[in-house]
């Protein structure tokens, strides 16, 4: 494990170095020249040859000295084979990000997403069959291949008439890498921050701390990255719509899509943010292993700031097609900066110091975009709804937590969960959250049966409903 650890490390780095970022600048340019209804084919390419040339360089740079890399990463000269084989796979895997950001750009969150799905099939196939016929380690990265291959192929199938190639687009595209790279080099400085972040507080526990505390502090991250990972994917909603709007110059919608948007993601984002804070020791325990119980308030804190993921996915890639980028790469810095200096508290608080510092971070992170996105839009957020549901999800999570004071057992965290969920939903009706609106989005996401069913439970009556509309 520790060796495919090692490798998925060195393709990391790989996807990071390699294009320099330009795939999340492709994003903003394909959505807002979308906006503008204007060809964004030339950047497509443009992004597309300088991410697979340099991932081609990178690869065959380290191809030859396969061996050395083999035994200063691995320890031994004698698996060179896989290096080559995850040398292999990051080119490869190279081309799935330019397309994933085509697909983005234009708002196809649905074949984004099938894509993903067929390509993880694919790769836990691959994974499992080599398995099967014994060939271990090997098999493993064989089977990254064999799924990134896979899913290189149906992005490009999906993607291929979303763009227009010929002689004069790929002169164009050439053209293009300059003011590209241009825009985009914040940004891998923000990446290369961002990913050493994400790292540093783990070699801040084998560090300072027992090594046991490395496994406990693992799992709460991998339990606090579900809540991160929703959060990250409501963010990638927005993006297509705030890139097109952008490219109509139409900033007002764009205030008012933000202050929309806080309302829902804190409706959905704040209970589950302190109920997964409320349940932290049953899930720990239920899921990991008791031996992992001690971490359970080291994923309360940090889902107790996972509140901050109720606002932050509003936000989510403004700065980026406002042209921000230089601020994007402040704001990483910054949050590491802040980091740094709450450090000391590792040593008085342990683990629970080092979930403290990150959440803080995140709070800060929080702060820093509001600040710099409300200076090139104006930047609303939905008032009531914070006060109701932070007061709904509060409640909500103070029961739960006397529950398990009563009568604890990991085996009952569905039955905590059932009773978190009953609350809040009294809670939200009671305040009357839902409104009229509300149900009209519902309808035409889940049907009109269903979205007043659930205007019912709200307290949301369908005869107020259609004296509005």
């Amino acid at each position: 494990m520790g060796v495919l650890a090692i490798l998925s490390l060195l393709l990391a780095v790989i996807q990071i170095i390699s294009g320099f970022a330009v795939t999340q600048a492709l994003a903003k340019y394909v959505a807002e020249l979308k906006g503008k209804g204007e060809d964004f084919s030339a950047h497509f390419l443009s992004a597309l040859t300088l991410k697979a040339s340099s991932a081609l360089i990178i690869c065959l740079i380290f191809y030859p000295i396969s061996e050395i890399v083999s035994s200063t990463l691995l320890k031994s000269t004698s698996l060179h084979v896989l290096i080559k084989l995850a040398l292999l796979d990051a080119f490869i895997s190279a081309f799935i990000p330019v397309f994933s950001s085509l697909l983005l750009g234009v708002g196809l969150l649905r074949r984004m997403a099938l894509c993903n799905i067929f390509s993880s099939i694919a790769r836990w196939t691959g994974i499992v069959t080599f398995a099967y016929l014994g060939y271990g380690l090997y098999g493993a990265v064989l089977g990254w291949v064999v799924g990134d291959l896979f899913g290189a192929v149906i992005y490009a199938v999906v993607s291929v008439s979303l763009v227009r190639i010929d002689g004069d687009m790929f002169r164009k595209s050439v053209r293009l890498i300059h003011p590209l790279l241009g825009f985009s080099w914040p940004l891998l400085v923000a990446s290369i921050v961002a990913f050493i972040y994400a790292r540093y507080d783990q070699a801040l526990v084998i560090a300072f701390l027992p090594l046991g505390d490395v496994g406990v502090y693992n799992i709460s991250c991998k339990a606090f990255g579900v809540i991160s990972g929703i959060a990250l994917a409501l963010g990638q909603s927005l993006f297509p719509y705030y890139g097109m709007t952008y490219g109509k110059g139409r900033h007002e919608d764009i205030s008012n899509a933000i202050r929309r948007a806080s309302r829902y993601m804190m409706l959905i984002m704040f209970p589950l943010s302190l109920g997964l804070a409320s349940t932290a020791r049953p899930v720990i325990t239920l899921f990991a292993g008791n031996q992992y119980e001690p971490g359970w308030s080291v994923l309360a804190i940090m889902s107790v700031f996972g509140l901050v993921y109720g606002i932050q996915p509003a936000f989510s890639g403004l700065l980026i097609i406002y042209e921000r980028t230089k601020t994007v790469m402040f704001i990483n810095i910054m949050s590491v900066l802040v980091s740094l200096v709450l450090l000391p508290i590792v040593g008085i608080l342990g683990l629970n110091g080092l979930a403290l510092i990150k959440g803080i971070s995140l709070l800060a992170t929080l702060i820093l975009n509001v600040i710099f996105v409300s200076k090139v839009v104006r930047v609303e957020v939905d008032r009531e709804v914070l006060a109701k549901a932070s007061a709904s999800a509060s409640i909500m999570a103070t029961v739960v937590f006397f529950i398990q004071q009563v009568y604890y057992s990991k085996f009952l965290l569905p039955f905590y969960v059932l009773a978190g969920a009953a609350t809040y939903f009294l809670g939200i009706r009671a305040l009357k959250v839902v409104d009229d609106s509300d149900i009209q989005l519902l309808t035409q996401i889940i049907g009109e049966r269903s979205a007043l069913l659930i205007g019912r439970i709200a307290g949301c009556k369908r005869d107020n409903r259609k004296r509005r509309v």
